[in-house]
Formats: structure tokens, sequence, C-alpha cells
């Protein structure tokens, strides 16, 4: 809306007759809401009525705001990468709660590198017990791993 400053009042006189209309939310000359659409095929009123049409608004909702943003490659590798590890440190807490055979080479490789994962955090609670002490530690090393990937992929996010 365009204001028109030091215009004077028979300047802006035409020779149609002013509109009724007061406030934007008024109804148009022809009856109709300023906030409805019109049919399709152009005409005001289907039924003839001086009513304007109702129709029914199907709106989907828009998914939350944190479920539309998609994530850039950094980040999405960030976030695995932090995810593999936290992984890695509770597998290596199962397979030492169930007693695994360490001297597999599988079980031997998720216990070597889960301790060198587990580095940052080694020794921060001691226990007397060693299992308890991993168990501790290494569930500790690996919720620290998975709030840093969820924290550092949404800061590169944007």
């Amino acid at each position: 809306m365009a204001l028109h400053l030091g215009r004077r009042e028979n300047e802006t006189a035409t020779t149609e007759a002013p509109t009724a209309r007061r406030w934007p939310w008024s109804p148009r000359p022809d009856g109709s809401r300023p906030w409805t659409r019109r049919p399709a095929d152009g005409t005001a009123d289907p039924a003839g009525a001086g009513e304007p049409p109702t129709r029914t608004v199907v709106v989907k909702q828009r998914p939350s705001r944190w479920r539309r943003m998609r994530h850039n490659p950094i980040s999405l590798a960030i976030l695995a990468a932090g995810i593999a590890a936290a992984a890695i440190l509770v597998i290596g807490i199962l397979l030492t709660l169930a007693d695994a055979n360490p001297s597999n080479a599988l079980v031997h490789a998720t216990l070597h590198t889960g301790n060198w994962l587990a580095t940052p955090l080694h020794d921060a609670f001691p226990r007397s017990n060693p299992k308890h002490q991993l168990y501790l530690n290494w569930g500790i090393t690996a919720g620290v791993y998975y709030v840093l990937a969820r924290v550092l992929s949404w800061l590169t996010r944007f």
C-alpha cells in the first residue's frame, strides 16, 4: 500500500463512487471476503444467493522444524562417526558382559578398538572390579561421543 504525500483531494477524485470498504477484512463489493478463494471457473457465487462459496480446505501439516532440515554431507559424516564410535563401545560392553572369548578375532578387534576409543576417559572412575570400571568408563565415553557428534552435526548443518 503506497502513501502519496502531497496529493490533494481534488487530484484523486474520479468518476467512480468510493467503495464502502472500511477495513481490509471487510467484504468486497461483490460480497466475497478477501481471505476466501474464488472457484477455479471464475464465478464469484455458484449458488447465486449472494453468499460466498463454502469450501472444505484440507491443510497438510508440515513436519516439525528439526525434521525439515536436511543434513549436509559434512554433518552426516560427523554424526555417523559419533554413532559408530558409541556403537563400538556399547558392543564392547556387551561382549565383556557376556564373557565373550577374547581370543576370537572379532571380539579382540572390537575390544581393542573400544579400548582405543575410551582413552580420553581411561580410569576416570576407578573401581575395585575391573569389569565394573570398564562398564562405567566405556558407557560414559559412548554417551560423550554420541552427544558430541549430535552437537557438532547440528552446528555444521547451517
